[in-house]
């Protein structure tokens, strides 16, 4: 057929058929199709992006919390001298050893007296002449015989006698050597038949009642120890002792920029070693302090550990905080107000001074009541039997 047209008519009017034809067959669809309106994605609701974002909020009013700070430190001896010899002489007796206990004035050594004795007597015997000398003195000068500077000599004569005496008095008081206080005999440098210069080192004494316990505090935390509160220390050896923080430094190490305290334990009978590593609780003065899950601690830029709070404005505010505790139950945390709307879901999306919608728990809690939970099964995304609560 197409080939009889094609000769009757011509390329020209078979071409002009074809057209036609396609234009009657798309005509029909527009015209005479589906009546099926056309899915189209609706417009994008801009409107949406300056809507302030939603944070988890949680309102919380501090409670009163006394924590006990764990310090490092060591038993020290209350007091702890070396007995140095005051004179020249060689030591004759010894009369204590090693970890003897004495008490107070007992006599440690005994340096031999040599011509000491005799040098006493003999100050003695000019003492004596010069004060029978400074008597005739004064009767002459009563009677005109002796003038004021010949009294004023004979008197000088006899206080020159008088600082004699004393000086041989303790230069043979000097040969025995007595404990300064009572304690426990450390060690000895010295034995019978040593010849002992002045100053030099005899033995150590050590005084172990009271025992302290040293130790070095933060900077940030000194304040809140005070002196006379009850302590706890437990020593590497095992012993467990109780005393009061008798001492908190007023000026830092300028090293380590900590702060010595100290603990006093009473030991009567010595059984508590100076030099012995402690570890001290020392409990620190009452703080309102909130607790707090740690997954809301946060840095700023300068690196400090805060959270994020919201002011009556709704406003995102940054707060520096001190770690006061680490429990079971979350982190005890001072420095902040008494009332406090913490940001506990998002504070990792939204920064300081912006603007946010609150949501409470409350609320979250009554979004998920009216949530259906019975969804169909095998619909895409949605949970099956599994997923249900």
């Amino acid at each position: 057929m197409l080939s009889r047209l094609y000769r009757r008519f011509g390329s020209l009017s078979v071409a002009l058929l074809i057209a036609l034809a396609a234009v009657l067959w798309i005509a029909s669809g527009e015209y005479l199709g589906s009546a099926e309106p056309e899915t189209r994605k609706q417009p994008a609701e801009l409107s949406a992006l300056n809507a302030a974002p939603e944070v988890r909020v949680n309102t919380q009013s501090a409670q009163p919390r006394t924590d006990r700070l764990r310090v490092q430190g060591r038993t020290v001896a209350d007091r702890k001298v070396t007995v140095q010899a005051q004179t020249n002489g060689r030591i004759e007796e010894m009369l204590v050893e090693k970890g003897d206990v004495v008490e107070q004035g007992e006599v440690l050594a005994q340096l031999a007296e040599e011509d000491r004795p005799a040098k006493l007597r003999q100050a003695k015997a000019l003492l004596e002449q010069r004060r029978l000398e400074l008597e005739a003195a004064r009767r002459l000068h009563e009677r005109g015989h002796r003038s004021d500077t010949q009294l004023a000599a004979a008197k000088a004569a006899f206080r020159e006698a008088q600082a004699d005496v004393e000086a041989a008095r303790t230069a043979l008081d000097n040969t025995t050597i007595y404990a300064p206080f009572a304690g426990r005999i450390g060690d000895t440098m010295a034995e019978v038949g040593d010849f002992m210069r002045s100053g030099r080192e005899v033995l150590r004494l050590i005084d172990l009642d009271p025992l302290r316990i040293q130790g070095n505090v933060n900077e940030r935390l000194v304040s809140q120890i005070e002196p006379g509160t009850e302590a706890t220390a437990e020593l590497v050896t095992g012993e467990r002792v109780s005393g009061t923080v008798s001492f908190v430094a007023s000026e830092a190490n300028d090293r380590t920029r900590t702060f010595r305290i100290e603990m006093e334990i009473a030991n009567p009978d010595g059984t508590l070693r100076d030099g012995v590593t402690a570890q001290m609780s020392v409990p620190l003065k009452q703080r309102l302090a909130h607790t707090v899950s740690p997954s809301i601690l946060t840095l700023n830029e300068q690196g400090q550990v805060g959270v994020k709070v919201l002011d009556d404005r709704n406003r995102v505010r940054f707060r520096e905080v001190d770690l006061m505790a680490d429990k079971p139950d979350g982190v005890w945390i001072t420095g902040l107000p008494e009332t406090v709307t913490f940001i506990t879901l998002g504070q990792n999306f939204v920064t300081a001074g912006q603007k946010v919608k609150p949501v409470t728990e409350a609320e979250v809690v009554k979004r998920l009541k009216n949530t259906p939970l019975d969804l169909p099964q095998g619909a895409p995304g949605m949970p099956g039997p599994e997923g249900r609560p």
